[in-house]
């Protein structure tokens, strides 16, 4: 018995002694900051936008295999900057996408500004419309 509870003890010690071994490796980021002045863009008049979004049992079917989100139109899958506003939701990113649709040739989305409007019926139909309002800028050649 003695050597039953000895082997145990043993047993407990070889395992709280054993360790896992962890590699990290990681590259430090370039520092690729550019910085801007104002007089560096061409501005746009105030200019709006509206998108809006239909949900059945909380999925909006439209779009269910659409990806239409501010994305440049001509440029493909790259983004353009938006600066000042944390983008909440995807019809936010919808309303900003046909901003540039409708605006195209712009560098920069500044301060957009959003108006959510939401209806629900039952919680099983939803509509949500939002209007966006931006000012957009070229960078000057």
């Amino acid at each position: 018995m003695k050597v039953l509870r000895l082997l145990a003890l043993v047993a407990v010690v070889a395992v709280a002694f054993t360790s896992c071994e962890l590699q990290s490796h990681s590259m430090k980021q370039p520092n690729n900051i550019v910085k801007f002045v104002k007089d560096d863009f061409k501005y746009s008049p105030q200019v709006t936008g509206e998108a809006t979004s239909t949900q059945i049992l909380m999925i909006d079917w439209a779009r269910l295999f659409s990806k239409k989100m501010g994305e440049a139109p001509e440029a493909g899958v790259v983004e353009i900057p938006v600066i000042g506003n944390l983008i909440a939701n995807k019809v936010n990113n919808y309303a900003l996408f046909n901003i540039m649709q409708d605006n195209p040739g712009y560098d920069v989305v500044f301060y957009p500004s959003f108006e959510t409007k939401t209806k629900n019926y039952l919680y099983l139909y939803k509509v949500t419309t939002v209007k966006v309002t931006a000012r957009l800028a070229k960078i000057k050649d």
